[in-house]
């Protein structure tokens, strides 16, 4: 018999709020168990001896003591400069024959390690009669112009070659080789040799003893202790100068 539908027949209502709990499977047990309430994770460990690839991943992730640490602001960390990536920067002042120290500072770079210096000009620093710090200059004192396409020749005509009498130069000094001494024992002079030489960089020996005929263009007086920079002299020597306001 065949049974029609109208409006007035009452339809079978379906249930939709009704959601199945989560974490069930259609045969009545909970995700991960087993029918005993064994984990399905422990049953493959009974059958296999091993546990699932998965379990044994987040259980070595998790294992030892958790602790939350305070990183902090993720800052790079600062590496402390060795002594041979530093040295002392002395700024000069050349005037009549007499060297002045201007100013001076630790900076972080090394000081010239070449294994000989060219020349016929010189600057030596010396810390009492061992040589610490040398290096070649090029026309010390001399301020040289180049002629200007742009004068005329009765202005200007070929170079124009003046000698100052006050002039600036620098030098940097190893840290390492002031760590025995005193500021007292620091001196420093200009030497010109007669003609062009080649010098051994490294020798403790002053250029006036391997040179003949040199001239003294600039010597510097005892130095003081407020001419250098604090923390890079560990020697006594002789008795340092006390500081003037």
């Amino acid at each position: 018999m065949e049974t029609k539908m109208t409006d007035s027949t009452e339809r079978p209502s379906k249930n939709l709020r009704r959601r199945r709990p989560l974490g069930t499977t259609t045969d009545g047990f909970a995700r991960g168990q087993a029918k005993d309430g064994g984990t399905l994770s422990a049953l493959r460990r009974e059958q296999t001896g091993r546990s699932k690839p998965s379990v044994a991943a987040s259980q070595a992730l998790v294992r030892g003591s958790a602790t939350k640490r305070k990183w902090g602001p993720q800052v790079a960390p600062e590496r402390e400069p060795a002594e041979p990536d530093r040295s002392v920067r002395l700024r000069l002042q050349v005037r009549r024959g007499r060297i002045t120290v201007l100013d001076s500072a630790v900076v972080e770079a090394p000081a010239a390690d070449d294994a000989e210096v060219r020349g016929s000009a010189f600057l030596e620093v010396r810390a009492g009669d061992q040589v610490i710090a040398l290096q070649p200059l090029i026309d010390p004192g001399l301020s040289i112009g180049i002629p200007d396409p742009a004068d005329s020749s009765d202005d200007f005509r070929g170079h124009r070659v003046v000698r100052e009498s006050t002039w600036e130069t620098a030098i940097r000094v190893p840290v390492g080789a002031l760590a025995t001494i005193a500021p007292s024992d620091l001196s420093i002079s200009i030497f010109e040799a007669p003609e062009h030489v080649v010098l051994d960089a490294r020798s403790s020996r002053s250029v006036a003893s391997r040179v003949r005929s040199v001239t003294t263009l600039a010597s510097s007086s005892q130095l003081r202790a407020r001419d250098l920079p604090e923390g890079v002299f560990g020697g006594t020597g002789r008795k340092r100068p006390s500081r003037e306001p």
